[in-house]
């Protein structure tokens, strides 16, 4: 079998070399242009997120829903994460933060080494944990000044804050460990 001779003139390889450069640059930018969200099945749904959003995490405990809801779309500055409560009334009682800014800002993140995950958060004295154990139910804790003032154990538990794309989004964030 004959192999036909393929020639490349100069300017064919430069067009060549600036395509490779151009489409090198394109692929993460369009990847990053997407949705973080690559598995949206594997995240609890919740009343308390909107259809552009995504829970994060969610639990419900003594008659209340608590949610952590995200945007599906690109990350980018406008970018929000908000924490939710409704009561057994369904009234929503409680959004932080409130006006929505940078989650870097306003929460904290931590995998341990034994694969429980937590995000934490502020909110004038008090100090809240939304903690995701590996193998047992999620909870809440509230606390100040190192006293713990509830502890709520979620009806169900998530494993959703250890997933790949939890973590991937809380490092393009930005958002801290405590």
């Amino acid at each position: 079998m004959k192999h036909a001779r393929m020639t490349l003139h100069p300017e064919g390889l430069l067009r060549a070399a600036a395509l490779a450069g151009v489409l090198a640059w394109a692929a993460p930018a369009a990847q990053a242009a997407g949705s973080w969200l690559r598995h949206p099945a594997d995240f609890p749904t919740s009343p308390l997120c909107q259809a552009s959003e995504v829970a994060l995490w969610s639990c419900t405990a003594r008659h209340k829903t608590f949610s952590l809801c995200a945007d599906r779309g690109a990350v980018g500055e406008d970018f929000a994460i908000q924490y939710r409560v409704r009561d057994r009334a369904g009234k929503l009682v409680l959004r932080y933060p409130q006006p929505s800014r940078a989650p870097r800002s306003a929460f904290t993140y931590l995998v341990s080494a034994n694969g429980d995950a937590e995000v934490d958060f502020t909110i004038g004295p008090y100090h809240y944990a939304l903690v995701d154990p590996l193998r047992d139910l999620s909870f809440i804790t509230v606390d100040t000044g190192g006293k713990e003032l509830s502890h709520l154990s979620c009806s169900q538990g998530n494993q959703s804050l250890q997933l790949n794309d939890t973590m991937a989004l809380m490092k393009a964030l930005g958002v801290p460990e405590p």
